[in-house]
Order: structure tokens, then C-alpha cells, then sequence
């Protein structure tokens, strides 16, 4: 399986053209939709830069893990095996956990 490429906005902020913000609701984080099936794009709140971002796949092994550099997030998951995956974004006592189904 080849790794995903985990990118900040920094990075790809063409991408964020095309992204439409879901409205914030008191959480830290917020998934923001893109027109590309393939990325995971998410923005979190200033507080939770520096946070670590780990992706398991459905039997529970870690793909990959890294620091939040800004509060913008894409991962892209072109490159890899259909899934379930699940991206777990952690800082001190806060965790929050989305899903993300590759048909």
C-alpha cells in the first residue's frame, strides 16, 4: 500500500477554492467538503495546532501519524486500498475521530 499524502493548507491552498466550509457547531474541528472524492480536508480551531493526526485502517493499523502544522488539514487518499479509515486528531485530554469510507 503506498502512504498517504498528508498536506497542509499552507501547502495546497488552491484547494481550498474549491472547498465549502461545514458550519461550525462548538467543535474543534470541522470537516470542510471538496468537490475531490478522494481528500479528507478538515480546519481545526487555533488551539489544536500542534495536535497529532494518526489514520488506522479498519484492522486497526496506523497508516500514518504527524503533527498538525496549521489549522488546515488535506489528506489524500488516492493512493491506497479500498477502506474504511479512521482519522483520529488528539491534543492533551481532546480527541475527536471522523471517518473515511474509500469506495
Amino acid at each position: 500500500m503506498k502512504a498517504l499524502i498528508v498536506a497542509s493548507a499552507i501547502v495546497l491552498a488552491s484547494t481550498s477554492l474549491f472547498a465549502k466550509e461545514a458550519k461550525p457547531n462548538g467543535e474543534s474541528l470541522t470537516v470542510v467538503s471538496s468537490k475531490y472524492k478522494n481528500l479528507f480536508v478538515f480546519k481545526a480551531k487555533k488551539k489544536f495546532s500542534g495536535a497529532t493526526v494518526e489514520i488506522f485502517s479498519s484492522n486497526g493499523e496506523m497508516v500514518t501519524s504527524q503533527q498538525l502544522q496549521k489549522r488546515k488539514m488535506i489528506i489524500n487518499f488516492c493512493d491506497v486500498r479500498y477502506d474504511t479509515y479512521t482519522i483520529r486528531i488528539a491534543k492533551g485530554n481532546e480527541t475527536q475521530e471522523f471517518q473515511y469510507v474509500k469506495k
